[in-house]
């Protein structure tokens, strides 16, 4: 992790073994047309149980750089997207994919960074970020080339996140439009839910029932609580 990290501490206090996971909030896609959905990905899953019994609690840990990421596919399923690449690295291969990541800024009011970054497809790669004109405040833009889209689509773009395993995983994701420079407008606000999702998976996005951790308000830990009633309790601090 790096100096500038997001902490998210999850504590049981029903009478059995949980498991709880961790997403985040979905981000904007805007002039995304509308039947394309907005994917989500499980950024971190563990088991624990009761905290008064055990004293044991769930650390997640989080970047707060954001990372602009893409995804090709090929043949793996939906139900199969895991992108984690190791810092050390611009692409990995896993189950079947190749994915890449940059760190980006986001665009301010004088639309000053370096917030865009371009896609390239063969081999897949992004581009250091440069300056793009029209990118919506408050995101960043990926230029993507033209191809050709399949019914099943096999390429994907959006921001992913940095979790304390060293690993970076797309976290909300689209299949984007050809030839056009994709916007994403992320917010670090994430979830913690009960029930078991794999690191890397695709999640049905619901924020239902679940801890909301807003690390937009400027704090930099949260402790989440699982109740004996089943519901969610959290508490942000420096």
């Amino acid at each position: 992790m790096t100096s500038s990290s997001y902490q998210i501490i999850v504590r049981n206090l029903s009478q059995t073994t949980q498991y709880f996971y961790l997403f985040q909030k979905q981000a904007a896609f805007p002039l995304l047309p509308s039947p394309d959905p907005i994917l989500s990905g499980s950024l971190g899953c563990q088991s624990v149980g009761n905290y008064a019994t055990t004293r044991a609690q769930i650390n997640f840990g989080l970047d707060s750089q954001i990372y602009a990421g893409a995804l090709s596919t090929k043949q793996v399923s939906l139900s199969q997207l895991i992108a984690l690449l190791s810092l050390n690295a611009a692409t990995l291969s896993v189950v079947g994919s190749t994915s890449a990541f940059r760190p980006v800024t986001l665009t301010t009011d004088d639309g000053s960074p370096d917030n865009c970054t371009t896609l390239t497809l063969d081999p897949l790669g992004l581009s250091a970020p440069a300056n793009q004109a029209g990118i919506a405040i408050g995101g960043f833009g990926i230029n993507v080339p033209s191809y050709t889209p399949l019914p099943h689509p096999e390429l994907y773009c959006g921001v992913v996140a940095l979790n304390n395993n060293q690993a970076i995983i797309l976290s909300s994701f689209v299949a984007p439009v050809p030839n056009a420079i994709m916007n994403c407008i992320p917010k670090q606000i994430f979830f913690v839910k009960m029930g078991y999702q794999p690191v890397g998976s695709t999640v049905t996005y619901d924020e239902s029932n679940a801890a909301c951790c807003d690390f937009t308000t400027g704090y930099a830990t949260y402790t989440v609580t699982y109740n004996a009633n089943g519901t969610f309790s959290a508490t942000g601090g420096p």
